[in-house]
Parts: structure tokens; C-alpha cells; sequence
């Protein structure tokens, strides 16, 4: 294995769109190179702000549907990190049934 992680928990690519909600703008975005943990998302895309608060929306095997702020912004990657707002009971049950599905699919982690 080459190297460590600094992430706090492991990221698995998402094959599903992502639609990101920046105030009334909504982003569709469906790069294969999108990835998520349980913590946050990174999407490959450049027109997001590089801060404030966003809508998330997964529509993959369930709903996912979360608060985020957008936390980084990779210009070597072309994207932009977005950590969870605290998730409900729901929300977190959505994700990890999203999780789960990427997992016994065989997406790879990222």
C-alpha cells in the first residue's frame, strides 16, 4: 500500500447523479469520479462556490437527501469537498442503504 490517509472515514465512487442546491441554482452533476463516506461528498465541479451551505441529492438505489457545506476546493482534482450537516435518523438510514448498495455492487473505494 502506497502511502496513508488522512480521511476519518473511507470514500466509495457513486455511479448516480449528484444534484447539488445552492440557494434556488440547482447543479446536476454526473462525473464517475464522484465519491462519498458517511461524512461527506467530493464532485468533480468547478462552478460550486467555495464556501457556504448546500442542498444534497442522490437518486440512486433510495433517496439520499442532505444539508452540507462545502469545506475544500481541489483545483488539481477539478472539485469541491462538501461535508454533512448532522444527518437525521432517516437521512442516515438513506445513506447507508446508499453505502451499502455501492458496496455490494463492487464500486471501488476512492
Amino acid at each position: 500500500m502506497e502511502g496513508t490517509s488522512d480521511r476519518a472515514t473511507p470514500r466509495m465512487l457513486i455511479d448516480a447523479p449528484v444534484e447539488i442546491g445552492v440557494g434556488a441554482e440547482k447543479i446536476s452533476i454526473t462525473d464517475a469520479g464522484n465519491n462519498l463516506s458517511v461524512g461527506g461528498l467530493f464532485v468533480h465541479c468547478t462552478n460550486l462556490p467555495q464556501a457556504g451551505p448546500v442542498h444534497i441529492r442522490i437518486s440512486a438505489h433510495s433517496l439520499f437527501e442532505a444539508d452540507g457545506q462545502i469545506r475544500s476546493y481541489d483545483s488539481r482534482e477539478g472539485g469541491t469537498g462538501i461535508e454533512f450537516a448532522p444527518l437525521s435518523a432517516a437521512s442516515r438510514e438513506a445513506l447507508d442503504d446508499l453505502i451499502e448498495d455501492l458496496t455490494r455492487r463492487g464500486l471501488p473505494a476512492a
